[in-house]
């Protein structure tokens, strides 16, 4: 059964717990971006990067089942929803 807590959770842990240790996220996500579009040698958005960060999130799923992971990856593609949106 789908657990009906978990976007609510991972909203909180992102925008709680998460937002004290690892700072505002779409400032965070904004240099992740810089630094990949630098690496790469073209402009990465900020909605890609969120969108990358899922893919991490659900490989290491692939691993084996931690909530966290799950919890991330639904904080992350909603970080790049809110990112793409005009």
């Amino acid at each position: 059964m789908i657990d009906p807590a978990l976007p609510s959770d991972a909203l909180a842990t992102m925008m709680g717990a998460r937002m004290s240790t690892h700072g505002n996220p779409m400032e965070t996500l904004s240099k992740v971006a810089a630094m990949w579009g630098g690496y790469l040698g073209r402009e990465i958005g900020v909605a890609d990067v969120g969108a990358m960060m899922v893919m991490l999130k659900l490989a290491r799923a692939g691993h084996s089942y931690d909530r966290d992971h799950y919890l991330d990856a639904i904080a992350y593609a909603a970080l790049a929803e809110d990112a793409a949106r005009p």
